[in-house]
């Protein structure tokens, strides 16, 4: 009986190694590069009291997460978040500057410094397990700020850089 027993116990235990093993490493391939040829043709969205000068390749999804608008392609994903003045006494009075600087550090983002560019304020942030980037821009309206984060692969920062600046450029908030 026993004999049997490992008989079948040493193919069962060989199989799992194998399979474990196998999952490991699994090799998952890179997206290719984006193809900035087909990027699509632009396109405006509206929602939540914010304009979004995309393309027409983005497709809005529901939110799972309770982001206000959320809208993505096979290159980039967008989120926009809308904080009403009404959540926090004094957020009217606060300055774009000091407000991102405030997402940054309420995110825990360490070591990240806002940055300035043709009057925009926005800071990236690198997920390395992922390999992706986040571009995260901050706008100042008439009742809240809304933070528009531009979700990258990071093989296709320096290609997507300087069109998603142009298309914060174009954003508008009530």
């Amino acid at each position: 009986m026993r004999s049997t027993a490992l008989r079948l116990t040493l193919p069962l235990l060989l199989l799992a190694l194998c399979l474990t093993l196998n999952g490991c490493f699994v090799f998952v391939p890179a997206p290719p590069p984006v193809d900035t040829s087909d990027l699509g043709t632009p396109q405006t969205f509206e929602k939540a009291g914010i304009t979004l000068h995309l393309t027409d390749k983005f497709k809005e999804e529901q939110s799972e997460r309770g982001f206000d608008a959320y809208y993505t392609t096979s290159y980039c994903g967008v989120v926009v978040l809308k904080e009403p003045f009404t959540l926090e006494e004094g957020l009217a009075e606060r300055p774009l500057e000091q407000y991102i600087q405030n997402v940054i550090e309420n995110n825990g983002h360490e070591n990240i410094e806002p940055q300035t560019a043709d009057g925009l304020w926005y800071y990236v942030n690198y997920n390395n397990s992922s390999y992706r980037c986040v571009y995260s821009y901050a706008y100042k309206g008439t009742d809240a700020f809304y933070v528009v984060q531009y979700i990258l692969n990071t093989q296709d920062e320096e290609t997507l850089k300087p069109i998603i600046h142009d298309w914060a450029k174009e954003t508008s908030v009530k």
